[in-house]
């Protein structure tokens, strides 16, 4: 018998009602398991009723059929029981799980039709998609504050904010970081001499830790935000914020850092394929770095020197020789075009219905907190809090205001490129590597974190998986034979 779990679930009331209930699943699923000659080993049910409704038993569903060696089926009534929301779609993905929706009559899984995998492969691509957009463009709004000139979180220790965009220097503190950029500038005190100075001094770095750690002096002398520059995510914007430190004094800071042997504060170099491939032998980082001046080579990080393949180096061209390779290998005939429409058209509907859902779980939020400022601004009028506790409540409900509403514009703004990703897909299949070529390293690095997963290199030969709905498209006239026992991320036989 292939051993299986059987998954319930239940989002409100009305489902209850309206003959959804889990005791009506659970009926229909021991009933299939029955007749399909399946062992149920355990069953998960959830219900609106639950904490964090619909992820609890779904999260401790896929940890146990991860680390199970035997168990890699999941019964399910249909497809939006399993799939809560369009994120499962991105969680759930796992070439080894089979999923059985009994009352749709399909399996997703080894012995699914091609026409099955398609569907789902473009569902978990355009989910994976979607949520990789909603977090960019969360992070655009970040961006777009700290290209202003303000500080997106919490603010380095020596400042204080007024309000989410105003930020000014707290004095008391700030005497605390200017001494102690000055007594580590002079080149004779190590960091934990430095620490013991300051303290013996008098200067506590908070009341309920007087002396700072070696670790949180380091990062503070080393935080080029205290000459007035705005330091986020590897760029530097000029910040609206005043300088507690001058320039030069944070040079000569940098500087002495060479006597305790640690780095100085350096930018680094954006290589074009950095960060996409591990080493086939150890598992280890595929690293690059610049020789003679202009060359750009790539090797293993070594495992501590025991890999064989540290010493051995790859030039970048290289790699992307054979990178053109694997976007050439996807071609697509018309006949499957209408099972890409399919998929596409499906998950629109699933992608609205999830949208919807957040957006209104955010404007829900967003009149919470409406509501609580208001409140707190009668409160003030009618002097029923003093200035400090307004100050405190006003500042914090505003920055998450702030943050739900950048969520809100993320949505709206990922709704639309979603739009732009389904033709994108057609068109990618339709003429992959005649748009390959035209992208610059940016984009193509994009667009093959897109197509491939699982890079690896080994003697200079890069390896590689292709992602869901790809691999149905690499050489398909052969596909059906070289993947028949493969759900999806075929390694080429190249």
């Amino acid at each position: 018998m292939t051993k299986a779990v059987i998954y319930a679930r239940v989002s409100s009331n009305e489902q209850e009602r309206d003959g959804f209930s889990i005791p009506a699943q659970l009926d229909l699923l021991k009933d299939y398991a029955k007749k399909n000659n399946f062992e149920i080993v355990k069953i998960y049910e959830e219900s609106q009723t639950a904490k964090k409704a619909g992820r609890i038993k779904f999260n401790e569903m896929l940890q146990f059929l991860k680390s199970s060696k035997d168990v890699k089926t999941i019964l399910v009534e249909k497809t939006d029981r399993l799939y809560r929301n369009f994120k499962d779609y991105v969680e759930i993905d796992d070439t080894e799980f089979e999923i059985h929706l009994v009352k749709e009559n399909e399996i997703i899984g080894r012995n699914a039709t091609s026409h099955q995998k398609f569907i789902h492969g473009i569902k978990v691509l355009m989910a994976k998609n979607y949520i990789d957009n909603l977090s960019e463009e969360t992070k655009k709004g970040s961006l777009k504050k700290a290209q202003e000139g303000y500080f997106v979180a919490q603010v380095p220790y020596g400042y204080k904010k007024l309000d989410p965009r105003t930020t000014v220097i707290d004095e008391e503190k700030a005497q605390f970081v200017r001494r102690a950029y000055e007594i580590y500038s002079e080149g004779e005190l190590s960091l934990s001499k430095t620490r013991e100075k300051l303290y013996d001094e008098g200067y506590i770095y908070r009341p309920n830790s007087p002396k700072i750690t070696v670790g949180q002096l380091e990062l503070i002398l080393k935080n080029i935000n205290y000459t007035g520059v705005l330091a986020f995510k590897g760029e530097y914007y000029e910040g609206k914020h005043e300088p507690i430190i001058s320039s030069e004094l944070f040079k000569k800071v940098q500087k002495a850092f060479k006597k305790d042997n640690k780095p100085q504060f350096s930018e680094t170099h954006k290589f074009a394929f950095a960060g996409m491939f591990t080493c086939a032998e150890c598992g280890c980082t595929i690293t690059a770095e610049i020789k003679k001046g202009k060359y750009i080579y790539y090797h293993c990080t070594g495992n501590g020197g025991k890999c064989s393949q540290k010493p051995v180096y790859i030039r970048e061209e290289e790699i992307a020789e054979q990178l053109d390779e694997a976007i050439k290998a996807i071609t697509i005939s018309d006949e499957h075009f209408e099972y890409i429409k399919q998929g596409l058209k499906e998950s629109l509907q699933e992608k609205n219905r999830f949208s919807e859902e957040e957006l209104n779980r955010l404007n829900i939020q967003a009149k919470k907190l409406k509501d609580r400022l208001d409140k707190l601004f009668i409160a003030k009028l009618d002097g029923e809090i003093n200035q400090e506790e307004w100050q405190e409540k006003n500042l914090k409900w505003k920055d998450e205001l702030e943050e739900i509403n950048n969520k809100i514009k993320s949505y709206n703004t990922a709704d639309a490129k979603y739009y732009e990703e389904g033709i994108k897909i057609i068109e990618l299949l339709k003429n992959a590597y005649s748009l390959y070529s035209k992208q610059n390293n940016s984009e193509k690095r994009k667009m093959l974190k897109y197509v491939l997963s699982n890079c690896t290199i080994n003697n200079k030969k890069v390896s590689y998986d292709y992602n869901l709905p790809f691999a149905y498209f690499v050489n398909f006239d052969s596909c059906q034979e070289k993947y028949a026992r493969r759900d999806s991320n075929a390694r080429p036989s190249a």
